[in-house]
């Protein structure tokens, strides 16, 4: 093999017994490249650079080392201890590199007729010690989502996912996922391996996978005497199409759309690329205080399709000013709304248990009266025992509907509810229960004062249902025909009529009485055809009368008093004619001559003892058992 060398390149020309090569070199360097090992090296300061030539010279004599910055010395005396001798042949061994040595290292192998030299390119990084990143978001259900878990130039990384096997990737650190889910959300721990670094760098990596959900609240600004409702939709790829609220107290809402105002309300937000739905109310009066309920309308893209999508609801409560009006009236709203709420059921048919907060809520669940707690779930299958009833959660509807009613289900239930985005004490609502028949008084027993007023009402039970006629026997067999037509004006005998904001289609069948008598006292019958039967059902209620300041005693009051006072009459009478000694009246005499020696044994004698003016008087009854009469006997 002969080599030859021109000024432009180099040549190697092979000769042998039948043909010869000639191969042209262009770029010295590249093939001086190609004799060092590594090609390139990357480095972290303070870790150590090995390098060396992949071919050196027969029977080396000697091992040059130039450094980046031009230093030359022998590989057998070295200028300091950084640097010694790597493996056989012309290797070198670079301790505690710093950024100065980066740049191109040459190595030289020598003897008497060869001379070999290659170089290797260095680059010295600083040590990553940790790597900190945001949390990774995610929507939940989103389909082949990619995360990319560092943005270090790694050559490979190991994924450890919660609640799941590692997975090691090569390249850049990432991974695609078959579907967001809650399964995936936690701290991902992964291993990286960087170039230049030889033990590998642990990281922590949180990944959130959030629901689409509505961000509501309210913001008061006493300055401008302004509030602001928003309701903005987080963590969403939908546009939103309409911004609606409605107070919760009224039947008339308002569109809110951006730049247009009534001039009392106007859109608040930063428009509905954002996302974000809102109104101001400028200068607010007390019924712009209270509950609202916000809807956003959406539309999703689907190719090159908008599909519109559910709206999407909550509600928002803004507090009253706590001026004395709005307190008397918030005692009044608190008075009314301790009556204990009563709800009929029917034994053997479905029935629904209704709650409601003020308030988004995050769950729900219900304490039956024996101390059972149900968790409403969405009805998905047939057989279901129970499920989640209202409309959402979202618009604080917490209902229970349960398959089948039993006797066991009557009393009083309590459905606790957790408020969105508020932590404390859960909300909590009473609701009496009773099985009853198909038609069922309110209440079983009403007490009410002569001259008082009075309702007897009827309801079906298992929700409203109309009914087609509705009628009342007194407690004197007097049946009255009545129906929601009759009013107060038009009242029959003067004094009864349908109860006023009641109707038949809603399943009342309800009984006013004006100025109640004592003829009114005592068991009422109401009864009922519903429109889904064929036969009449009905239910009964006692009215009773309570005692008032002109009418103190009962008439049962009044005769036990009567039978007390004639009692003391004849005791006080027995002691009178004991102080003045004289005898009874010849009634007493006649009586007590007129009871016969041999009955005695039959009489039986109990004594009771009197305490008057320091003297005891001691008196007897004598009871005769063969007969109903009684003598009293004085005994001295």
């Amino acid at each position: 093999m002969i080599f030859k060398v021109f000024a432009v390149g180099v040549a190697l020309l092979f000769t042998g017994s039948a043909e010869s090569y000639e191969i042209q070199i262009n770029n010295l360097l590249y093939m001086q490249q190609g004799l060092g090992w590594p090609h390139s090296l990357t480095v972290v300061v303070g870790h150590e650079a090995l390098m060396k030539l992949t071919k050196t010279a027969t029977k080396q004599n000697t091992c040059e080392v130039i450094t980046p910055s031009g230093q030359s010395f022998m590989l057998t005396s070295p200028p300091s201890d950084r640097y010694e001798a790597w493996g056989t042949g012309c290797g070198l061994r670079v301790r505690e590199v710093h950024s100065a040595d980066t740049g191109r290292w040459r190595l030289t192998s020598t003897n008497s007729t060869q001379s070999f030299t290659g170089w290797i390119e260095v680059y010295v990084e600083e040590d990553t010690k940790s790597y900190e990143a945001p949390p990774i978001s995610l929507l939940d259900g989103e389909v082949h989502p990619h995360l990319d878990l560092t943005s270090l130039d790694n050559s490979y990384c190991l994924v450890a996912q919660p609640f799941s096997q590692s997975s090691l990737v090569s390249g850049h650190c990432g991974v695609t996922l078959d579907k967001a889910t809650r399964a995936v959300q936690g701290n991902w721990n992964i291993l990286v391996g960087l170039p230049g670094r030889v033990k590998e760098l642990h990281i922590d990596r949180r990944v959130q996978v959030e629901a689409e959900r509505l961000d509501v609240g309210y913001v008061y600004d006493s300055n401008t005497n302004r509030v602001h409702l928003y309701c903005n939709i987080l963590h969403t790829k939908k546009n939103i199409t309409f911004c609606r609220f409605q107070k919760t107290t009224d039947t008339v809402g308002f569109n809110v759309m951006e730049g247009l105002s009534d001039g009392l309300r106007s859109y608040y937000g930063d428009g509905f690329v954002h996302k974000q739905c809102g109104l101001t109310i400028e200068k607010p009066t007390d019924q712009d205080f209270g509950t609202w309920r916000c809807s956003v309308g959406s539309q999703l893209r689907d190719g090159n399709t908008l599909v519109p999508q559910t709206p999407m609801q909550a509600l928002i409560n803004v507090p009253v000013h706590h001026n004395k009006a709005s307190r008397l009236r918030n005692e009044a709203i608190s008075n009314d709304e301790n009556d204990l709420r009563t709800i009929f059921v029917q034994e053997n048919i479905s029935f629904t248990i209704p709650c409601h907060a003020e308030s988004s809520l995050t769950y729900c669940w219900f304490l039956h009266p024996n101390g059972t707690q149900f968790t409403p779930l969405p009805l998905t299958r047939e057989d279901q025992q129970f499920w989640y009833s209202g409309q959402s959660l979202q618009v604080g509807d917490c209902g229970i509907t349960f398959a089948h009613a039993q006797n066991k289900d009557a009393g009083e239930w309590t459905c606790h509810m957790g408020a969105r985005n508020k932590l404390g004490l859960e909300l909590t609502d009473k609701v009496n229960v009773r099985v009853t028949g198909p038609l069922a008084a309110n209440k079983k027993e009403i007490f009410v004062s002569v001259g008082a007023n009075a309702t007897i009402h009827c309801h079906t039970s298992n929700g409203n249902r109309p009914l087609e006629y509705c009628r009342f026997l007194s407690p004197n067999f007097v049946g009255i025909n009545i129906d929601d037509t009759v009013t107060k004006e038009s009242a029959i005998l003067g004094r009864y009529y349908f109860t006023p904001e009641r109707y038949m289609n809603q399943g009342d069948c309800s009984l006013s009485i004006t100025s109640v008598q004592e003829e009114d006292e005592g068991e009422w019958k109401c009864a009922a055809v519903i429109n889904t039967n064929s036969v009449e059902s009905s239910d009964t209620a006692t009215l009773y009368l309570k005692s008032d300041p002109s009418r103190q005693w009962s008439r049962a009051g009044i005769t036990g008093m009567a039978i007390g006072l004639s009692c003391l009459l004849v005791i006080l009478g027995g002691i009178l004619w004991y102080k003045i000694g004289r005898p009874l009246p010849s009634l007493l005499n006649w009586n007590r001559r007129r009871s016969s020696q041999q009955n005695i044994n039959q009489r039986s004698f109990d004594t009771v003892s009197y305490s008057t003016n320091n003297d005891v008087v001691r008196s007897s009854v004598l009871t005769n058992n063969s007969d109903d009469s009684a003598t009293a006997v004085n005994n001295p």
